[in-house]
Order: structure tokens, then C-alpha cells, then sequence
């Protein structure tokens, strides 16, 4: 829930006798470090999630076509054409990893796919329990090979917010 939830939500769970679970793709390193302190003082065990993606290059022959097929409804309700939202799904990276080691997290879990090798190697380094998430049983199976520890299933259930990773056709 990257954006939606904080540390109170995680304090929540933990406290109904869940993983504290703290998304950190949207966050800044700071926010991160603020937000397990505070959950340290509530949770038991504490999980940071991240992902795990390629970024998508910006479809702004796509975005431009969009913009101009809404033109004369800016024009009509006079308002200025809407920006393109600039939230940043930041992918796990060589900076997220050496936080992930400064704090030492219980558990580290990874939604579509999971990082670099070698970053895969510095997590597992830690002793932490490293889950990730597969929407196929292909997904699984390249998770396992990869270097999880265990596979959360995700099926069409998700909501539409699956971490589908591996092309399908």
C-alpha cells in the first residue's frame, strides 16, 4: 500500500499480532528511518517492502494525444490542463539496500521481482527473511531460484495491484 499507509497502520497490525509491514517505495531514506523508529518502539517484528521494477520511460506521444483529445473540455470548464502526477515508485536500489542494512529489519519483502543478485546477496547476508511476491507459477519458481526464502501468491484477488513481473505471452 506504497503512498497509503505509515507506520501507524503497521503499529496496527503488529499490535493484532501481524508482520509490521512499512511500504518504502514512495519513501525517502529519512522517512524510512523516521517511520522504523517509531514502529521499533510498537512491533515486535518489522518487514520493509519494496520493489522491484523497471520504470517505465514516459509514453509522451501517449500523454500528448490524451492532452489534446481534453482540450476543449480545459477550455470549456476553464481550467489549465492537468500535470501528469510525479509520484515516484522508487525501485530497490544500491542506497535502499545500505539502509536496509543499517536497520536491520526482521524481514525485507519485494514486489515485482526481486533486485540485483548481488543485492539479493547483501539482504540474505543480514540473516533477514526475504519474501517477494508472484502472480504465476513461473514467477514462483524464478523467486525461489532467485533467492527467496518464501513466496506470497498473489491472484486475481490483489484488486487489480498485482506485482506481476515475468511477460506472460
Amino acid at each position: 500500500m506504497a503512498g497509503a499507509q505509515d507506520d501507524e497502520l503497521a503499529s496496527a497490525v503488529s499490535a493484532a499480532g501481524g508482520l509490521a509491514s512499512l511500504p518504502c517505495a514512495m519513501l525517502a531514506p529519512a522517512a524510512i528511518r523516521e517511520q522504523v523508529a517509531r514502529l521499533r518502539q510498537q512491533a515486535q517484528a518489522i518487514n520493509l517492502n519494496f520493489f522491484c521494477h523497471e520504470p517505465a520511460p514516459p509514453a509522451v506521444e501517449a500523454v500528448e494525444a490524451w492532452r489534446a483529445r481534453l482540450e476543449p473540455y480545459y477550455r470549456e470548464l476553464q481550467v489549465e490542463d492537468a500535470k501528469l502526477p510525479t509520484a515516484s515508485r522508487r525501485p530497490f536500489d544500491d542506497e535502499m539496500c545500505a539502509l536496509v542494512e543499517a536497520l536491520r529489519p526482521q524481514v525485507v519483502s519485494f514486489h515485482f521481482g526481486l533486485p540485483a543478485p548481488s543485492l539479493v546477496a547483501r539482504v540474505r547476508a543480514l540473516g533477514v527473511v526475504i519474501l517477494a511476491s508472484a502472480t504465476t507459477v513461473a514467477e514462483a519458481r524464478a523467486l525461489e531460484a532467485g533467492g527467496a526464502h518464501a513466496v506470497i501468491a498473489q491472484g486475481a484477488e490483489a484488486g487489480g495491484h498485482r506485482g506481476t513481473f515475468l511477460a506472460t505471452g
